[in-house]
């Protein structure tokens, strides 16, 4: 595979692997702040509404950012109906053209429908509905944008992670494996 491509799929990785840490860092802070709230209203009878607000943002924060992450782990959902009867290149295959043509156009036409979605919000001045609650309510719908996104730049490296072990596995097969291509004596 050439360097440039190498570079990408590398450069992507990081970017999953920064999408995953944002995620954790984010539930890390709902726990605490859902903690927080608990014992805010049930030990000293107080809280706030754009706290508990704020634990969805976060929410979605956290989802939407780990879905990348997950899909990079190969921990997310999928339905393996065919897969666990193919050989591990024809595993390779199916990953290859699942990302191709299912992960990347569905995300593809995700963002396209949400971004007029969450521009509205952001140009109305969207806030919620709830007394003292949470203004920008624009950021957990942009939440949408930001995940798909991350899914967008991991299905890419998975593609060219997929492609370039597929590239490998013939290049292997055809003998190029053992010391270059064989020549007739």
């Amino acid at each position: 595979m050439p360097r440039p491509l190498l570079r990408i799929e590398r450069t992507l990785d990081r970017v999953t692997r920064f999408a995953g840490g944002i995620s954790a860092v984010a539930m890390a802070a709902m726990i605490l702040l859902v903690f927080g709230n608990m014992v805010a209203r049930y030990l000293f009878g107080m809280g706030a509404v754009w706290l508990q607000e704020l634990e969805w943002y976060l929410l979605a924060l956290t989802a939407m950012t780990g879905i990348s992450y997950a899909m990079r782990s190969d921990e997310h959902v999928r339905v393996d109906v065919f897969s666990h009867r193919l050989s591990r290149t024809g595993r390779l295959w199916l990953d290859f053209f699942t990302m191709l043509a299912v992960a990347l156009p569905v995300s593809g036409l995700i963002l396209y429908y949400t971004w007029p979605f969450v521009v509205t919000s952001y140009r109305l001045g969207e806030t919620t509905p709830n007394a003292n609650g949470m203004p920008w309510l624009f950021l957990p719908k942009a939440m949408i944008l930001v995940g798909f996104v991350f899914i967008v730049l991991e299905a890419l490296r998975q593609v060219l992670s997929k492609g370039r072990r597929l590239v490998f596995h013939y290049r292997r097969r055809g003998g190029h494996a053992e010391g270059g291509p064989r020549h007739a004596a």
